[in-house]
């Protein structure tokens, strides 16, 4: 038990500190487009995007050969790959003139994209399963308490220095969390692969893994949750600037920084509370709870512009967003087969990353066109689908149940 307590510690330290770079960047890119590139208008609103999407399509399309590689040769050796060249490619975006420069570096930066996934799937893997739903809320906490301070510290960097001087923080953070992988992290004896999963090909390996039910409502579930959480990111700066508020002190980025750092601080505070909460009455009842309220603040942000209403929604927000990935994560933990956990979980993770890439990408065109309410309409639209494939969910039978029907069959054939 003190061996796991180490273990998960370091990957919870790993979670703040990457997730804390992440977080930085959201502030930052569109000081980059204003000051350095240029961009005004509605190219501004497509930039950001597009910028902030480009590494999802890349981790999308790699994280299901790295899920492979990982169940076989080991989990750590892709994170301290993923670690470093992450570190490197964030280093170079100092030097980024113009915005297709940024995208391309964003594009190289989802090459190394295995670090924070691993991540999970080991404290999933090495967790009881009486308290999967609890590691996986502590978490969700530690990467929210990245994305609560990033903000806050890319806002205080751009008072004092220019763009370019603050990406260097960014992987500084992700170096460190590198080097916690190397110290810290032992990866327990993976599960012995036979001959027919040696044989198999990740074709056949992911078919096998799709007719898991309900895993595929689960994955469109992720989707949709991604979309329209990481598609707002990037609106948001706009969204604050249009706002109408009362706190003439604070400027335009403390301000930023204070609403992102709002759905953060829920998260915190209430995802530990929350996994504790799912592992005795169950993920899938807070997962219905926390998509429908999402589903109801969208409504709410599509229609105001009074900045004390949006940040008590971004608040609440914070507080379904712990309901919704940890049981979504738990719910997949029951489900997954010996042996082929990471590639499992690489399937929600590019599922995921699906919603992250469209989000942003379509968000910004869809701002362009029909204004920010036209966003959270759809955001709102793309929530009640989650919502209402978290209740389709509740239809299917529970994996334990499967196995005993299943098991209650071959004991009865074996006795015929």
């Amino acid at each position: 038990m003190d061996s796991w307590n180490r273990q998960f510690a370091a990957l919870l330290s790993v979670q703040l500190l990457v997730s804390t770079a992440h977080g930085m960047f959201v502030p930052l890119l569109p000081s980059f487009l204003q000051d350095v590139g240029h961009v005004s208008g509605d190219s501004l609103y497509i930039w950001s995007g597009a910028i902030f999407s480009a590494n999802f399509m890349i981790m999308m399309l790699l994280m299901p050969f790295l899920g492979r590689i990982g169940d076989r040769y080991g989990r750590k050796p892709v994170m301290l790959w993923s670690g470093f060249g992450m570190t490197l490619v964030t280093a170079c975006m100092s030097f980024a003139t113009e915005p297709w420069q940024l995208a391309l570096l964003r594009l190289a930066q989802g090459c190394f994209t295995g670090i924070l996934p691993f991540t999970m799937v080991l404290i999933l893997i090495g967790a009881a399963k009486s308290k999967v739903g609890v590691s996986a809320g502590t978490m969700q906490m530690m990467g929210e308490t990245g994305s609560l301070i990033g903000p806050l510290i890319a806002s205080s960097l751009l008072t004092f220095y220019s763009v370019r001087g603050a990406y260097p923080a960014m992987s500084v953070c992700i170096l460190l969390a590198t080097v916690s992988v190397l110290c810290f992290v032992k990866e327990g004896p993976r599960a012995p692969v036979v001959s027919k999963m040696e044989r198999s090909t990740l074709l056949t390996d992911w078919k096998h893994i799709w007719r898991m039910k309900p895993l595929p409502s689960l994955l469109l579930s992720s989707l949709c949750i991604n979309f329209a959480l990481v598609g707002t990111n990037p609106i948001i700066p706009y969204y604050v600037r249009q706002s109408t508020h009362t706190l003439a002190f604070l400027n335009d980025q403390w301000l930023l920084g204070i609403t992102l750092s709002a759905t953060s601080l829920a998260v915190i505070i209430f995802s530990p509370l929350l996994g504790m909460l799912s592992d005795r009455v169950g993920p899938l009842l807070l997962l219905k709870i926390a998509t429908s309220t999402a589903f109801l603040l969208c409504i709410v942000q599509a229609v105001t512009h009074f900045y004390p209403l949006i940040l008590a929604c971004r608040f609440t927000l914070g507080l379904c967003v712990a309901g919704m990935m940890p049981n979504i994560q738990a719910q997949v933990r029951g489900l997954v087969r010996k042996g082929m956990e990471g590639q499992t979980f690489a399937m929600v993770n590019s599922w995921m990353f699906l919603g992250c890439l469209t989000g942003p990408l379509l968000g910004g065109v869809i701002v362009a066109h029909f204004g920010i309410r036209g966003w959270f309409i759809t955001a709102m639209l793309v929530f009640g689908v989650s919502c209402w494939q978290a209740f389709h969910i509740g239809s299917y039978p529970s994996r334990k149940a499967e196995m005993e029907v299943t098991q209650a069959g071959q004991r009865a054939t074996t006795v015929g």
